[in-house]
């Protein structure tokens, strides 16, 4: 049945890019039913275990259904928002910053982790010898994401090394849209002089726990992810702090968060607003691995989207594009 549930859902994700948006509103002038879609940050089954706790909260705040998909990348999403296939999303900045360009998508609530606005991208590898210092291990809880599931301290690896040591390397990004995935990074490697197309051999895998599989795997020898998708993983690979070393990191970048589709009511928006604080509210006091949205991307509070948040993710584009 858990099989099922989860194709389902991801089917469901497909089907959305097809078919029409409903019309039918409630005697508020609410839609009748909302969609919410979240980006494949780890493998989408992981996602949609865990989704059923957030629509169930979104439902009852609300009074109304929700129902819940994930799509096969960041693309996806925006393009669902953007046609009004999807009401509510999760992005990270980039996509978010994309979708405002695209189709008017407002950002609504910024992410808080452990109160921090902001994060910074890490570069991976298995190679200790790219290291140029010695290489520095910190004790840290496996946040193994299973409520109930006994906390266990695993390694995890720092060194410093240089990332001209990439250059004609295979590297595993995450997704041409994502920001800590790829965007920042990219930009850090152009101002040395390093293109990503030229000069490595860039591969995008689809999400940050693949990125950093990769490199614990072998397949390649470099990686980029977000801080810290090792202890995100550790309770299934248990040696990856260890195996997978962290060697530099990526300019600081705003932290994702909860977008909405043009043309929904005021009222709605500051429902929806209200909702998701109070789920991370309500959950403050819980242990991490019960908390709904830190299950799901570590989130543990929120925000209202401060004027301009995203403007170094525009220039980082901008950047890019040139």
């Amino acid at each position: 049945m858990r099989l099922v549930k989860r194709v389902l859902i991801i089917f469901a994700g497909l089907l959305l890019v097809a078919c029409c948006p409903g019309e039918q509103v409630d005697e508020r002038g609410w839609p009748k039913e909302l969609v919410l879609g979240l980006v494949p940050a780890l493998e989408a089954e992981a996602l949609v275990d865990n989704l059923e706790p957030l629509t169930d909260h979104l439902e009852e705040v609300l009074g109304m259904p929700v129902r819940s998909f994930v799509p096969m990348d960041y693309t996806g999403l925006v393009e669902a928002l953007g046609s009004g296939r999807a009401d509510i999303g999760m992005l990270p900045p980039f996509a978010a910053m994309l979708g405002a360009r695209r189709y008017d998508i407002e950002s609504i609530l910024v992410s808080t982790r452990r109160g921090e606005t902001g994060y910074r991208p890490q570069w991976l590898t298995h190679d200790k010898s790219v290291c140029e210092t010695e290489i520095r291990y910190e004790e840290r809880i496996c946040d193994a994401r299973v409520p109930g599931r006994e906390s266990v301290i695993r390694r995890f690896g720092y060194c410093q090394g240089d990332l001209e040591r990439m250059r004609g390397e295979s590297v595993a990004f995450v997704d041409p849209n994502s920001t800590s995935g790829f965007l920042f990074p990219a930009v850090q490697l152009r101002e040395m002089g390093i293109d990503h197309q030229r000069d490595l051999n860039s591969l995008f895998v689809g999400g940050h726990d693949a990125a950093a599989l990769a490199v614990y795997s072998g397949d390649t020898r470099f990686g980029v992810s977000y801080d810290d998708v090792r202890s995100m993983i550790c309770g299934q690979y248990p040696d990856i702090g260890e195996r997978v070393i962290v060697f530099e990191n990526a300019p600081m970048i705003p932290n994702d968060g909860v977008q909405l589709r043009p043309g929904l009511p005021a009222d709605l928006r500051q429902a929806i607003i209200d909702a998701f604080i109070d789920l991370a509210e309500s959950q403050a006091h819980l242990p991490d691995d019960e908390k709904v949205l830190w299950v799901l991307y570590e989130i543990d509070g929120f925000m209202e989207t401060p004027e301009g948040v995203y403007g170094p993710v525009r220039e980082a584009y901008e950047l890019m594009r040139n």
